[in-house]
């Protein structure tokens, strides 16, 4: 899980080893009750940068997040560094779909895995708990929206994922000049998480009731 200390967050995952990931021009905003905070992404040049050492088999990830608007084609949640290899890319889509998107072994090839879309118009400005896992024992990937089971779709890849140096709320493309290199998220999160394991759906809805 993540957690907000000072301008770091902290960052444990299913093994509880702590690694820290840097705010880079976000600020602190009102979070999802008085006296709560979350970090806002307002700028192109907002992020939080961090790194997930080594490889994993199963993913879930989950984050309390306020769209503000869909102003580009691919909007950032939690995206690795670059692509291929097997990095990962969770992102909501122009038309409002939440969308993990998995590389293959080279930059040319992946697998998109979408939820329906969701984030219409009267969600902007409403705190929602997203969640996604990659589960490659039943070879599924699963979307989840305030706990709620939204999409199930089988893996046409199973093979272990690689993070590594990631950001929360923008891309870091290495300076290559693709058309949609612009990923940068309007709005704010709060309380993302990452485990190197599958978490069911009890404990996803569990986990967005508060």
């Amino acid at each position: 899980s993540l957690g907000l200390v000072g301008s770091e967050m902290c960052i444990r995952d299913s093994s509880h080893a702590d690694t820290s990931g840097s705010i880079v021009g976000s600020s602190w905003t009102d979070g999802r009750w008085p006296g709560k905070h979350a970090l806002e992404f307002r700028n192109v040049s907002d992020r939080v940068r961090l790194s997930v050492p080594g490889e994993t088999e199963n993913l879930t990830m989950a984050v309390w997040v306020r769209v503000a608007g869909l102003d580009r084609t691919f909007n950032s949640l939690f995206m690795s560094e670059s692509w291929g290899e097997r990095r990962v890319h969770w992102q909501i889509t122009r038309n409002g779909a939440v969308r993990i998107g998995i590389a293959k072994e080279t930059e040319k090839h992946h697998d998109n895995y979408d939820a329906p879309e969701f984030f219409t118009p009267e969600r902007f400005g409403v705190w929602t708990h997203l969640a996604v896992v990659f589960d490659s024992k039943a070879g599924e990937v699963r979307h989840y929206a305030n706990g709620q089971r939204v999409s199930t779709e089988q893996l046409k890849n199973a093979s272990p994922l690689h993070i590594g140096i990631a950001e929360l709320g923008n891309w870091n493309d290495r300076g290559k000049t693709i058309p949609v290199a612009i990923r940068n998220l309007s709005g704010a999160m709060d309380e993302f998480a990452l485990w190197n394991r599958v978490l069911s759906d009890d404990e996803i809805q569990s986990l967005a009731r508060y």
